[in-house]
């Protein structure tokens, strides 16, 4: 029987109840976490990392989760739990610099 990876099964369900969430709560929640610039009054550290569960709309959420189940599947199998999860947030950490460099 075909069952997904702990690490992606959970990365999935987080963006999901962070989607609901998000949803539920409005933008405060989002404002609070969304990836400000660096010399705005509203960045704060952790979003370089919460950034990263955000999306906005349900197609968003869908075509990404899509993307962890079809890759990161795979990946979490061949490579491990903890080397897929530290690809996937210095993946996350890595974009969030990126964007903050070129919006700069």
């Amino acid at each position: 029987m075909f069952s997904l990876p702990p690490v992606t099964q959970t990365l999935i369900i987080i963006n999901v109840l962070a989607f609901l969430l998000q949803s539920l709560l409005g933008d405060g929640l989002t404002a609070a976490l969304a990836l400000w610039p660096f010399d705005s009054s509203y960045f704060m550290p952790w979003q370089i990392v919460s950034y990263a569960f955000l999306h906005g709309s349900t197609t968003h959420l869908l075509f990404n989760m899509f993307g962890v189940y079809m890759f990161g599947s795979d990946l979490e199998r061949v490579w491990g739990s903890r080397r897929y999860l530290t690809f996937y947030m210095v993946s996350a950490i890595a974009a969030a610099i990126a964007q903050q460099t070129v919006s700069s």
